[in-house]
């Protein structure tokens, strides 16, 4: 009997350590612990429940149209130790592009004639990277030769709370080149070398 009891004991001990084991529990009237397993709901993915908010509702809007420079061929200035002018475009916000100071340009032949109206500038979303901002031009260009001015230079605010990243729109236009320049960087000489880009991207207009 002293056995039964302690072993009942034992169990609501157990029962009050883990509160969701004992969801639907019944007691008997000899004290004995009735446990019901509860299956729970099918999951493929992790899920966020919606009593926390999702960061990623903050960040900066992206055009739905196609990123016409993922992949494509990329010339960029001298960049500093393993942050290659690839990066910059390689579909992955994890891996980037640092140059080595500035001015820093990049250019990427669209291998093709596009109609664009938008083009964007990812950083890493983590929190890690403090709050930066880099003075930005954009110029396009037929033949990559001669490049028209599209977007004049202008300072953009990167933050981790707006997803790092930022938008310019302009007039849509035809390019078959598109070439970002970097003039400045808040976060050099401390945490950069020079300009920096984990994504470059330019989206066909709508």
């Amino acid at each position: 009997m002293k056995l039964k009891s302690f072993t009942a004991l034992a169990a609501a001990a157990l029962l009050a350590a883990f509160p969701l084991l004992a969801a639907g529990s019944e007691t008997a009237e000899d004290g004995d612990t009735i446990v019901t397993i509860i299956t729970a709901p099918e999951q493929t993915r992790a899920e966020r429940p919606p009593c926390f908010p999702d960061p990623a509702d903050n960040y900066i809007p992206l055009p739905e149209t196609e990123n016409v420079a993922e992949g494509k061929p990329v010339q960029a200035s001298l960049h500093n130790d393993v942050y290659v002018g690839r990066n910059l475009n390689d579909g992955k916000v994890e891996t980037y592009w640092e140059s080595k100071g500035f001015p820093a340009e990049v250019t990427v032949d669209l291998e093709g004639v596009y109609t664009i109206s938008a083009a964007a500038v990812r950083l890493n979303p983590s929190a890690i990277w403090e709050p930066r901002t880099q003075e930005i031009t954009l110029l396009i260009s037929m033949d990559g030769e001669s490049f028209t001015e599209i977007s004049p230079a202008a300072v953009y605010q990167f933050d981790a709370e707006t997803g790092n990243r930022i938008r310019i729109d302009f007039e849509t236009a035809e390019a078959a080149f598109v070439r970002i320049l970097i003039t400045a960087n808040s976060a050099y000489p401390a945490h950069s070398g020079g300009a920096q880009m984990a994504e470059f991207c330019v989206y066909a207009a709508e």
